[in-house]
Order: structure tokens, then sequence, then C-alpha cells
């Protein structure tokens, strides 16, 4: 149920989508790429069958809203369960982390919500005071890193230049820290380290430079 990468290291912008419900009884998933064999029935007649365990389980809003374009990032989650009410046997499957919601984006600085609000499968975007939210690229990237998602994160060779270096005040965009600022130990790779009081103690803690920015 994710995007296939098209962005590479393009910076997004984000957005928490509502969709509609369904109606009329209409599916929220759908097979893509499925396999079919013929064999000879039982009254002789040749008959097509899927090929079981063939093709990919999407879930249709997200199929609707890459067809047009824009990113598409739906956090799931896997869960063991009965094939059939009439059999004991399980098998792993997904289902939506945020019932009724995913995440839609589209390059930094482009204007496309005349676009989405056009897709009936889109009831609206989460907003305050009348305006739509941006949610930060940072913070994306790390749910799709808890949730599973396929648009490759930022690599420091990426960048022509290191982002940051020791001695830099910074802020963390996303994780369990966000929101703090740290100044740098020292950088490596991907990776930086900073020191932290916790508990009265000063505790070395490391940080991955994709979800820092620059402090003011």
């Amino acid at each position: 149920m994710s995007l296939q990468d098209r962005t590479g290291g393009t910076e997004m912008d984000w957005y928490a989508v509502k969709l509609k419900a369904r109606q009329n009884g209409g599916r929220r998933e759908t097979l893509l790429g499925v396999d079919y064999e013929t064999y000879k029935a039982g009254n002789g007649r040749m008959v097509r069958r899927k090929v079981k365990g063939s093709g990919q389980r999407v879930f249709v809003p997200e199929l609707v809203l890459q067809k047009a374009g824009f990113e598409v990032f739906l956090p799931v989650k896997r869960e063991w369960q009965r094939i059939s009410r009439f059999r004991p046997e399980k098998e792993l499957r997904s289902r939506p982390a945020m019932e009724g919601w995913l995440f839609v984006g589209w390059p930094a600085g482009q204007a496309r919500f005349h676009e989405l609000m056009a897709l009936d499968v889109v009831a609206g975007v989460m907003g305050a005071g009348g305006q739509p939210v941006r949610i930060s690229d940072a913070k994306v990237r790390f749910l799709m890193r808890k949730f599973g998602g396929s648009r490759k994160r930022r690599r420091n060779s990426d960048v022509d230049e290191p982002r940051f270096a020791a001695g830099d005040l910074v802020r963390v965009e996303a994780g369990p820290l966000e929101g703090q600022q740290f100044v740098l130990l020292d950088v490596t790779g991907g990776s930086a380290r900073a020191v932290m009081t916790l508990l009265g103690k000063d505790v070395e803690v490391e940080l991955e430079q994709e979800f820092l920015t620059a402090a003011q």
C-alpha cells in the first residue's frame, strides 16, 4: 500500500487528507496485476481462474491519488486474520493505521490544492484557523520509517556539502526528541552527537541529520 519512489531527495509539502466515506458499499481495496490460469472443469469446459497468491492488494483512494500525480503515504499496520470464519488458517493482512486518513504530498512551492480537492475521494484537509496545516517532510519521513514507505530518505551523499558541523545549534524536526534544540558535539556521515540533561545527568544522544534543521 505504498507508492514507488519518484521524487528522490526533493523537499515535499505534505498534508493530512480526509477521505470520503464509502457510498453504496463502494470498495476500499482492489487487486492489481492478477495472474490467471485456464483449466478443464468437470463438465469438460475450459474455465479461467485467478492464480492463488498473485496480484497486489491496493487501497483504492491511494491509487486514485497516485494516478492524479500526487505522492501518497498510507501508514499501514499488519495483523494476522483468519482467512474465513470457516477455516482456522490465518494470513498476514495490511490495513490503514489511521482509518479514513492518509498523507498527500507534492514538491514544495507548487499550488495543487485545487487539483486535490477536485478528486471525488477527498473530503477535506486537516487545518487550523481555516488554513491547511503543512506537515514537514521530516515528520513524514519519520512516519515512513516507523510504518513502512517506499520513498527513499535523503542520504548524506545526496548533498554537495555536509549540512551541519560541530558547534552548530540545531532543532529536531521529528521523532521522540521533536522540538528540542542541541549544540552538536560532532558529525559523522548521516549522524550527529549531542548532549542533553536527563534526570540531572548529562546524557549523550545520537541524532540523524535528516531530521534536523538549523535553529535560530
